[in-house]
């Protein structure tokens, strides 16, 4: 038996190993965001961090601390963004035409993160009815996005319709913009046969139809109205193709432009179905919204299109990367914002998570990991904590010097009975152990509170059967 097992492990480990080889055939790049959002946008300025120094400072930093730009098909790079329609003309062809200089002189690649539609005060032109959302059927507009990048939610400008002529000539024109001004930077490269400096373009800033800040009702209403749906009909599979086809309008425009398809990546971010579920059964007073509601009309098939590949934001959230895995396939595709650590639970010390944090990513195939945290806020905050951590850095290194990075198991997922079977050893336990001294099922139950810690659902339902059969 003991020899089967060796056996057993050592097949695994080698199929896992040519598996993450196969996955690596093609550049892999470890990505860190640079906060450029423009400083004439009083919006932008209050939603984004301040500017840890200049670009050429901080890609100066992480090389630093890297130690390499990577080897063979390994990659240091950075990205900036936001580019948004806040930003003047002006200021999109000096950071673009910046980045790439930078990227000449350190060899280390450049990507361009875009806002899609969410910070736009400086176009007033913007703001008419007909650009504008609705929370209902009766054509009450949206009072403002609500973002939820914080313990307490911001309000920006209104969602766009994301179906408005208007809004639709705007994407258009600055998708030309952005796009000119990246085949320059290219070409520039590969004059130089460094044509792999450029990681890529992120076409949005998680893309969604964002939710009303007073009411926090979804939205959409507008585009489907404009889409010739009315009351009636069943509207959320609707919105969800609304997003995705303003996303590749998006990846169009820039193709047109002269950016490859496949340099091209969506970005959006959707609740986990398992996390959904979970919710569900966890709930005994209410049912909670729709799941396309809830993520806002982006599930992971929102996010593949005829002109990009797929993007995600991969923060640590149980059923997450099960889900991508399933529906990415043999494509390719990006994690375009995330970290070892949940912004849901930002507390604590992740950084021995951010191993297995990348690992999770690259070994599925990921083309780049874009990390969300170097140089954000103050050396306290937990995402700059998590990010530069001495530990997170050695394990860049070790990637980037083309070490093999671990992977976690599948996670156990909660079954339909999970809730039920809890609420029920809740109610049965306590007078149980008032009236039986029982040694066998206090030691039982010791070991259900680090399985659910943890998340191992499936040996925690055992637990709970065991407990039930001793106790009824």
């Amino acid at each position: 038996m003991a020899i089967k097992s060796k056996f057993s492990v050592a097949l695994l480990a080698f199929v896992s190993a040519m598996s993450a080889q196969a996955q690596a055939s093609h550049d892999q790049y470890l990505a860190f965001q640079i906060f450029t959002a423009s400083r004439e946008s009083a919006t932008s300025l209050s939603s984004f961090p301040p500017l840890a120094g200049s670009i050429e400072v901080q890609v100066g930093q992480i090389v630093k601390a890297t130690g390499t730009v990577g080897k063979g098909n390994r990659k240091l790079a950075f990205v900036v963004g936001p580019l948004a329609f806040d930003d003047t003309d002006e200021y999109i062809r000096k950071l673009v035409r910046q980045s790439f200089a930078m990227a000449w002189k350190t060899k280390v690649a450049v990507g361009f993160h875009i806002d899609d539609s969410m910070f736009w005060d400086r176009i007033p032109a913007l703001n008419k009815p007909e650009n504008i959302e609705w929370i209902d059927w009766n054509q009450t507009p949206t009072t403002g996005r609500r973002l939820d990048w914080s313990p307490t939610p911001a309000k920006i400008m209104p969602q766009l319709c994301l179906n408005s002529p208007a809004v639709k000539k705007l994407v258009k024109s600055r998708a030309n913009l952005i796009g000119s001004e990246i085949v320059r930077g290219v070409r520039e490269l590969s004059e130089h046969h460094r044509s792999d400096l450029f990681l890529g373009v992120i076409a949005g800033w998680e893309t969604q139809l964002g939710r009303d800040y007073a009411t926090n009702k979804a939205t959409g209403f507008h585009a489907l109205a404009n889409e010739g749906f009315s009351k009636n009909q069943d509207s959320y599979q609707a919105r969800v193709k609304i997003v995705a086809e303003f996303i590749d309008f998006w990846a169009a425009s820039l193709s047109e432009a002269g950016v490859p398809d496949e340099k091209i990546y969506s970005h959006i971010a959707f609740m986990p179905k398992a996390a959904f579920d979970f919710a569900w059964l966890a709930q005994t007073d209410r049912v909670p919204p729709n799941y396309l509601e809830t993520s806002n009309f982006t599930p992971p098939a929102a996010a593949f299109g005829a002109h990009h590949r797929a993007g995600f934001s991969t923060y640590p959230q149980i059923g997450l990367l099960e889900q991508i895995e399933k529906e990415v396939g043999p494509r390719r595709w990006a994690s375009c914002e995330g970290s070892a650590l949940d912004p849901g639970h930002a507390f604590g010390d992740a950084t021995k998570q951010m191993e297995h944090y990348l690992g999770n990513l690259f070994n599925r195939g990921a083309d780049f990991v874009n990390v969300f945290g170097w140089g954000v806020g103050d050396p306290t905050n937990p995402f700059r904590k998590t990010v530069e951590a001495p530990a997170a850095i050695d394990v860049y290194r070790k990637f980037l010097n083309g070490g093999a990075l671990p992977s976690d198991p599948p996670s156990q997922l909660p079954s339909s009975e999970f809730f039920t079977k809890i609420r029920k050893l809740q109610k049965a336990l306590p007078p149980y152990m008032a009236n039986h001294a029982d040694e066998k099922v206090a030691a039982l139950y010791k070991t259900l509170g680090p399985a659910l810690q943890s998340q191992r659902f499936i040996d925690a339902e055992k637990v709970i059967d065991e407990l039930l059969k001793r106790i009824e």
